[in-house]
């Protein structure tokens, strides 16, 4: 979605720049209560920790990815859908009685063929233009709270969108059955929270640290990013790293770049499993040359037909033989595997011979590279949240 869009949708979300530094002692209880319910049990200290630590991802994500403050995909719902879900978790886990509140059925505020008409079609790159939000903004489709076409719209994972603009219209009576039973939980709940010395703004704050905690966390590089993809924070520290690092990361972790250079290896194919079955039976029983003897068969590794082990090293023709040969375990026979070709391969290695990448080697600098930005994105995240915690006074 396009930028108008995502600036639209953060008007519905929360102060942009809220977030807390002291958690009273009503939040933590609900907060553990509510953990310990999901299995997720932590002792007072930790969920202090954890809870404030969300609210510096929070302060993190206003700071350095601010898209993620709205929404985290942009084929998904927004964040403040995900949040009135967890809120509504919240408030019926800490009042039982709010259970009871039932969702009302919504007329529909026009019929199928107005909301696809009104809507037109979907656009093929996902982004809508400025003029069409603006008239979706003069749209109301419900009173109590106050909702337009654009805000509902928005705030729509990408299938549902494309729903809407087909006049999916139960769609919509069930988004807006959803907006106003939200509103009638969250209202009747106020009461509830004051006389237990909780608000619903710092719940919502709450809420939303919990939500974006797992995609800042990757975002930062302390967890892994989906697809191992990597984030433009984590690409600018990377660009950071010099060949001197690289060197020094090289000569400490020497041993974890030594690799399988020659093998004695054999390898034979056969037109079905059950033939390769029968001569990997035969090779524990009596033994590779008996077994080779018996069945007629041939290292597939040597030019010459030799019925023998010979020495390979990767850059052998047999590409697919040998990458089975290098990654399986020396003095043992692989069982059958199906070659690409549709045969059934058996292979056998032994004595392999050992060699370390070149320190100037593409292998190295990847492999360093990946390495090292992990622990400059550490190093860097634990700097962010001392001093965070020591500009807010915050206290762990």
């Amino acid at each position: 979605m396009n930028y108008l869009v995502l600036l639209l949708a953060g008007c519905l979300s929360l102060p942009c720049w809220a977030t807390l530094t002291q958690l009273t002692k009503p939040e933590l209880a609900l907060m553990q209560s509510l953990y310990t319910q999901q299995g997720r049990g932590l002792s007072s200290a930790d969920l202090n920790k954890h809870l404030l630590e969300n609210q510096f991802l929070l302060a993190t994500a206003q700071q350095l990815n601010p898209e993620q403050m709205i929404r985290q995909s942009s084929v998904g719902f927004d964040n403040d859908y995900h949040i009135r879900r967890l809120i509504v978790t919240l408030l019926t886990h800490q009042f039982p009685e709010l259970k009871s509140i039932k969702k009302e059925k919504s007329a529909a505020p026009f019929s199928a063929q107005v909301l696809s008409k009104l809507l037109g079609d979907y656009p093929a790159n996902g982004n809508y233009q400025t003029r069409q939000l603006e008239q979706w903004q003069q749209v109301r489709v419900l009173d109590t709270p106050k909702v337009t076409l654009a805000d509902l719209l928005i705030s729509q994972s990408m299938q549902n969108r494309f729903r809407l603009h087909q006049g999916d219209i139960d769609l919509l009576v069930h988004q807006l059955d959803e907006r106003r039973y939200y509103a009638h939980l969250t209202n009747r709940a106020e009461p509830l929270l004051a006389k237990h010395g909780l608000t619903m703004s710092r719940l919502e704050l709450l809420a939303k640290g919990e939500l974006l905690r797992p995609p800042m966390l990757a975002f930062l590089g302390i967890k892994a990013q989906l697809h191992g993809e990597r984030s433009t924070y984590l690409e600018q520290l990377r660009a950071t790293i010099s060949q001197a690092e690289i060197q020094r990361y090289y000569q400490q972790h020497r041993k974890d770049f030594r690799y399988k250079s020659t093998l004695k290896a054999m390898a034979t194919t056969f037109e079905s499993q059950a033939q390769a079955q029968q001569f990997h039976r035969l090779m524990s029983k009596k033994g590779l040359a008996q077994a080779l003897k018996e069945t007629q068969q041939h290292n597939e590794f040597d030019a010459a037909g030799k019925a023998t082990l010979v020495s390979i090293t990767r850059e052998h023709q047999k590409r697919w033989l040998i990458q089975l040969a290098f990654s399986s375990q020396p003095g043992k026979a692989t069982p059958p595997v199906r070659t690409p070709s549709g045969r059934w391969a058996v292979v056998y290695t032994q004595h392999p011979e050992y060699a370390y990448y070149a320190q100037n080697s593409e292998t190295v600098r990847y492999q360093a590279l990946e390495a090292l930005t992990i622990q400059h994105a550490q190093a860097a995240y634990q700097q962010k949240f001392r001093r965070w915690q020591t500009q807010n006074g915050v206290t762990l």
